[in-house]
């Protein structure tokens, strides 16, 4: 069978779960967005898409000299981040994924062990706390260092697969690696250097995971009150993964529910959001370049599944009290010849499933899902591996689905490395946003952007008879619309019926322009405006006089 182009699914009554306020009231649509051209100022604003979310890891480690705080002057990387996302209408979304990267005394164990030893480093916690203290008052409200924070809505996804390895810990003596006081599905069992890293902010907290947990909901509640936190909740959690499990006994929701169950006695019902991840790579890369099979079937007959792992979280949020936000979903697609199983263009079929059964998502209290690659490598949205468009032979394959064949055989006609499966699923949702309750719109953007500046001429000129045109140029605010307009009446401003006599569409990170005009003979007057994205308009710039002999 070929596959089919999801549309937007009918809405249905959701999950009672409450929405955080400063969400939007329909299901929400992010994806990663590095701060440049690929991302917040290039891609997403070009796609003409109004995606609701952009994500970016804070990454590197507390104590390396390599984290987050190095990567722009007195740490404002996440405020600057937050201020570009917001000013195309995202929430900026930060996944703070430090602890595993830290420097500390286990650095040659594995990912679990390691985390859990940096997690009872009395130094590596207290450069840690005061490292997440830094995030809530760069993105809080407050001033601190002279540096005014964000203070808007944005979320801070708390170390993604840790509570994983903590429950795992809690739940099997041979992965506790002698840092619990017992076994149990609960993270009071865990221990975690909190009181003892010397932090006076988190004096107060128990020495375990869940005084982890919670002293960061604190740091939260005192520095950055306007900062949604997200648990994360693993597929893998309580030993059984949900995610590559073919055992047909296997009660997904009786997991779903101890997941949850060790959530809430982490604290996770002081958090905002549950989030989740399916797989950080496409089944494709999985398949042709690690050699393992992480297929789901999208029929849902064969196992995995999507409803087996819908029934997983759906008990996972039930059991929390909080609704869920899918994440680093993989962008690979079978609807592409661009997407071929070749490196940056591998098949995954989660990206089709989801955005075909929204309503479906919503009942296990979904409310939104955030698209990227876990790693260098997977299937992205943009050209990331330059190879422009591409339509290589297209074929047939079983993978993904228990009987029949899909075939990726639609032509693309843009550059993106998924053929611009996205941008055209996302596209299409958008025309009839699925509604959530309790979510609200975020504002919108009605402030105009400042006058353009005119360089050329920088004082009024006298040209030849034989001179027809001119080259008015100078600079205005990045992926503004600079118009001149012909000042008829010569009062300096941009009135109504008075013709444009040239524009240009800057993007998104330029702001010099260059705009060629007719000339009349005599005196020429112009006046130049910018148009942002929003459609607000600057007031007008007077251009010198022009005079034509």
């Amino acid at each position: 069978m070929a596959a089919t182009l999801p549309l937007a699914a009918s809405p249905r009554a959701s999950a009672a779960l409450p929405v955080p306020a400063g969400l939007p009231a329909h299901f929400g649509v992010g994806l990663a967005a590095h701060p440049d051209d690929s991302g917040i100022y290039g891609w997403m604003p070009n796609s003409g898409i109004p995606f609701d979310y952009a994500y970016q890891y804070l990454a590197a480690g507390v104590n390396t000299g390599q984290g987050w705080q190095t990567w722009n002057t007195s740490a404002q990387f996440p405020l600057w981040y937050a201020q570009g996302a917001s000013s195309h209408g995202y929430i900026p979304v930060f996944p703070y994924y430090q602890l595993l990267q830290s420097n500390g005394p286990c650095n040659s164990c594995g990912e679990a062990q390691r985390d859990l030893a940096n997690l009872n480093s009395a130094s590596v916690m207290s450069a840690y706390f005061d490292d997440f203290r830094m995030l809530m008052r760069r993105l809080g409200g407050g001033t601190w260092d002279g540096i005014t924070g964000y203070g808007r809505t944005a979320v801070v996804h708390v170390e993604p697969d840790l509570s994983g390895y903590a429950e795992q810990a809690a739940l099997f003596s041979n992965l506790c690696y002698g840092f619990c006081v017992g076994t149990g599905n609960d993270a009071s069992l865990v221990k975690a250097a909190v009181a003892s890293s010397g932090v006076s902010d988190v004096a107060g907290y128990a020495n375990t995971f869940r005084g982890f947990m919670s002293a960061l909901q604190h740091l939260r509640d005192v520095y950055a009150p306007n900062v949604l936190l997200a648990f994360h909740v693993s597929d893998w959690a309580t030993g059984q993964d949900i995610g590559s499990s073919t055992d047909a006994t296997l009660d997904a929701a009786a997991y779903g529910r101890q997941a949850g169950q060790f959530a809430v006695s982490a604290g996770a019902g002081g958090y905002d959001l549950v989030f989740n991840d399916v797989a950080d790579r496409d089944a494709g890369y999985y398949e042709h370049v690690i050699g393992r099979n992480v297929w789901w079937d999208r029929l849902n007959v064969a196992l995995p599944n999507f409803k087996r792992w819908e029934q997983y979280l759906a008990a996972v949020t039930g059991t929390v009290g909080r609704s869920a936000i899918v994440w680093q979903i993989p962008l690979g697609n079978q609807w592409f010849d661009t997407v071929n199983n070749t490196d940056g263009h591998y098949q995954d079929n989660r990206a089709e499933y989801f955005f075909g059964h929204l309503a479906e998502l919503q009942q296990a209290g979904v409310i939104g899902l955030l698209f990227g690659a876990g790693a260098g490598g997977p299937t992205t949205n943009t050209d990331d591996k330059a190879d422009g468009i591409t339509n290589p032979p297209s074929f047939c394959t079983t993978r993904g689905v228990s009987s029949g064949q899909v075939c990726n055989n639609h032509t693309s006609s843009v550059s993106d490395d998924d053929g611009g499966y996205l941008r055209m699923a996302a596209a299409n949702y958008f025309k009839a946003p699925l509604p959530v309750s309790g979510g609200t719109q975020p504002p919108p953007d009605a402030t105009p952007p400042s006058a353009p500046i005119v360089s050329r001429p920088s004082v009024a000129v006298t040209v030849s008879r034989a001179t027809k045109t001119y080259a008015i140029a100078g600079t205005a605010e990045a992926g503004a619309q600079v118009r001149v307009w012909v000042d008829a009446n010569g009062n300096g401003l941009k009135e109504v019926g008075e013709a444009m006599a040239g524009s240009v569409q800057l993007g998104a990170t330029a702001t010099s322009w260059s705009i060629k005009v007719s000339l009349a003979r005599g005196q020429n007057r112009f006046v130049v405006t910018a148009t942002d994205a929003a459609g607000n308009e600057s007031t007008a710039a007077v251009v010198p006089v022009i005079t034509r002999k």
